[in-house]
């Protein structure tokens, strides 16, 4: 268990490191997860090493850089490749893990604000392959639309709150539009 969670330590790190030491930190946790899977565990605590608590620690890796720094993709671009290389080499054993898998792919996808078509296309790239890896479409279908539905209504959900606050709380709201139009001007000032 420590050699994985050191492993994705040095997947946080990777900023400061070059790209190969990243995809090979990588490789190392698909190999890592592939002996994880052959050897039976006993133990099915929450914090038991699993495919589906690597499969989580990672997906957490990504979503850690989307609320820290969404314009910084490296984090879920390696993320991706990793759920990509664990769907190749054990497609059977994420048929029960696929929410897990599917939510940061579906995320990066549907979401309108992101930017970042690159990723985007990654991540459809990925999605694709995790549905060929499938015989059962029908499974997939539904865990999909199940994790679709999720999303929307957290969306949704965020969205009620914040209109909420601003009724709750008018003098917030105001200070938080007047900061965000000085934002707004300062960074129009700044040359490009």
């Amino acid at each position: 268990k420590s050699v994985i969670l050191d492993s994705f330590e040095q997947l946080k790190q990777s900023d400061s490191v070059t790209s190969e030491l990243s995809v090979q930190v990588t490789k190392n946790l698909v190999a890592l997860t592939k002996l994880i899977t052959d050897i039976k565990s006993d133990d099915a605590d929450e914090d038991s090493l699993s495919l589906e608590y690597t499969l989580k620690r990672a997906v957490k890796l990504g979503n850690n850089e989307l609320v820290s720094t969404p314009q910084i993709v490296t984090h879920r671009t390696l993320v991706f490749n990793y759920i990509a290389a664990v769907a190749l080499q054990m497609a059977p054993q994420i048929k029960d893990l696929l929410s897990i898998i599917l939510t940061p792919l579906l995320r990066e996808i549907s979401d309108p604000s992101k930017t970042n078509a690159e990723l985007k296309s990654h991540a459809q790239e990925v999605l694709d392959l995790v549905k060929s890896k499938f015989v059962d479409d029908e499974t997939f279908t539904k865990t999909l639309l199940d994790v679709q539905l999720m999303l929307t209504r957290k969306r949704g959900e965020r969205n009620a709150k914040r209109k909420q606050n601003l009724i709750k709380n008018p003098e917030l709201a105001a200070k938080r539009k007047l900061n965000r139009a000085e934002a707004k001007k300062a960074k129009k000032m700044r040359p490009s």
